[in-house]
């Protein structure tokens, strides 16, 4: 994810500053910036730039400056509120389609702050189906349908919730659960439905890219997989796609762990990977002066994940072992 932090005063600037730096620890924060002051100027030059906008400030400021700016909640970045003395965390726009209600409880976290959330599914500890799709990186078919469904939720209704094999993991959830009558069907989508309407949700391609030491177990492999999904909240069973380089294709810890998941490894040559450039990668200057190319995992999950592809969590490393994940 991308975030924008805008401040006004110079006690604002110190509470941006302290979550500038927290973000950056973040591995699934793919990239962050500071704006001081010109909040109206600043806004209508990045506002489509970010998945999450943090504004350091009164709320009557921030809405005054993003109203021309708003087009609908499927595009509009998720916007948060913090107060200067760092108390409340307020999810302002996008809560559910763009991010802002999980933002604004992850900044919660970092500050000790308490969260301020106001939509009706989070409210009754239900979970809505644009929120759904958003946590398991899912395309929703028809917008246009979403605010009926959660309407229906929110109503004290259960739409009846249709799951592949490959998202029985979602079944033991609690939020679904209360939210949704659950079917068991061998279709590749899922599909939720309520009197007169069928809403399909698809798979977005989830890719894990992976790079190693030499001679890794499969058990190494397995722990930095589960680990690193552990950032996204996501399961072993939500990952479509293992990609490594070239020079890993035969490593057994890599081999085996995909073989054990019964998923597909995918192997990027090493001319793609030399010639694959994308602003998100990072660069390694180890694997650089071993095998002239950049990086492994990030270039090796970006290829794999196809067209327009972005990071969900840039390269990081466990015991030897390092993993990215990517979207399309």
């Amino acid at each position: 994810m991308k975030y924008a932090i805008i401040s006004v005063t110079e006690e604002g600037h110190l509470l941006a500053d302290k979550l500038f730096k927290s973000l950056k620890t973040n591995p699934t924060v793919i990239k962050v910036d500071m704006f001081h002051k010109n909040v109206k100027n600043t806004l209508s030059t990045i506002f489509h730039h970010y998945d999450c906008i943090i504004g350091v400030m009164a709320t009557g400021i921030m809405i005054r400056s993003l109203c021309p700016l708003l087009k609908s909640k499927l595009k509009d970045p998720a916007v948060l509120v913090v107060g200067e003395d760092g108390k409340h965390v307020i999810s302002l726009l996008s809560g559910h389609m763009g991010g802002a209600n999980n933002f604004a409880r992850n900044l919660a976290g970092i500050l000790g702050a308490m969260p301020v959330i106001t939509t009706a599914t989070d409210l009754q500890g239900k979970m809505g189906i644009d929120e759904l799709a958003l946590n398991y990186w899912l395309k929703i078919t028809d917008p246009s349908s979403i605010l009926d469904l959660n309407k229906f939720i929110v109503s004290g209704n259960k739409p009846d919730l249709f799951l592949p094999p490959k998202f029985r993991f979602m079944q033991t959830h609690p939020q679904i659960i209360r939210s949704y009558n659950i079917h068991n069907w061998n279709k590749y989508f899922i599909q939720a439905s309520f009197p007169g309407t069928d809403l399909e949700l698809y798979p977005k391609r989830l890719v894990v890219g992976i790079g190693s030491k030499k001679n890794v177990s499969i058990d190494q492999v397995l722990n930095a997989l589960r680990s690193a999904l552990q950032y996204l909240n996501l399961p072993l069973e939500r990952v479509d796609v293992l990609a490594t380089g070239e020079m890993k294709k035969d490593e057994p810890g890599i081999v085996d762990a995909a073989s054990h998941l019964g998923l597909t490894l995918e192997t990027i040559s090493l001319v793609a990977l030399k010639e694959f450039t994308h602003p998100e990668c990072s660069t390694s200057e180890l694997v650089e002066s071993h095998f002239g190319v950049k990086g492994v995992s990030e270039p090796s999950a970006l290829i794999a994940a196809g067209k327009n592809p972005h990071l969900i969590l840039k390269k990081t490393a466990f015991n030897g072992v390092t993993v990215a994940v990517a979207v399309n």
